[in-house]
């Protein structure tokens, strides 16, 4: 787990194929070939050794000497965290499920490869087709990826609701399209699909198959039409009549007062 206050890097990571990854700076001893951030210029190179006058570090692939003792620099520590499309996932280990966004660990072309699952088997997983070495693959075996899981949610949907927000004010703004507009044009949709109803002869057919159903029940009760036959048989041949216009144009609008 990463903490709370840890000074976070974001590093391209060879071993995925230089996907970025987010690191965590550690106070603690280093290894040889881990990556080390300097302390006093914030230099990151990989650590080759040290003595009690020089750090020994790779920079880019050459070697430099930095005159200071091991104390002078920080351990880069990697994260299961990774950057792929501005967007940040988990790494997360276990076998995937069709539809899971999975990266490719493996030595060769392919690793930090990202794919969609197509389908789970015994012994891997089903992927779209990649190269690796001149020859083409199209599928992962399990323990050799991992699951990516998406941490920006709420950024995800703090930027949609940026988006519905310049949009609205671009409608109504920049295009000068009122409320009102927006109703006549809904008006007019409305009035196309009930007229296509008609003609296609299930209007008749909606309004048949209620009205008959209501007749029924109305007669139930000693013979005679319950007292509001007509308005009900308005109401709901009404509601039918809507639901199918909305499945139509696939569309649910609610209006709300001004200043909501």
């Amino acid at each position: 787990m990463t903490e709370t206050n840890a000074k976070i890097h974001v590093l391209p990571d060879e071993t995925l194929g230089g996907i970025k990854r987010e690191y965590v700076e550690v106070d603690r001893e280093a290894g040889a070939g881990e990556r080390i951030i300097l302390r006093d210029d914030d230099e990151i190179g990989t650590f080759l050794g040290s003595n009690s006058s020089f750090v020994y570090l790779d920079l880019g692939g050459y070697r430099n000497g930095v005159a200071c003792d091991p104390a002078c620099c920080r351990v880069l520590e990697p994260t299961n965290i990774v950057h792929i499309d501005g967007r940040r996932y988990e790494m997360v280990e276990r076998e995937a499920k069709v539809g899971d966004k999975v990266i490719h660990v493996y030595k060769g072309e392919s690793n930090g490869i990202v794919r969609i699952v197509r389908k789970v088997g015994d012994d891997g997983i089903d992927v779209d087709t990649y190269e690796d070495e001149g020859e083409l693959y199209s599928g992962f075996y399990h323990g050799y990826y991992y699951v990516l899981i998406p941490l920006d949610k709420e950024k995800t949907f703090e930027n949609k609701n940026s988006v519905y927000k310049e949009v609205k004010n671009y409608i109504h703004n920049e295009l000068g399209i009122s409320r009102q507009d927006i109703q006549e044009m809904i008006s007019i949709a409305v009035s196309i699909e009930v007229q296509k109803m008609s003609e296609s002869g299930k209007l008749d057919r909606v309004a048949g198959e209620k009205i008959e159903s209501l007749i029924e029940e109305g007669f139930e009760n000693g013979g005679r039409l319950l007292h509001g036959f007509k308005e009900r048989v308005s109401q709901t041949v009404s509601n039918e009549v809507g639901k199918r216009i909305a499945n139509v144009l696939n569309i649910n609008v609610e209006l709300k007062e001004e200043g909501n």
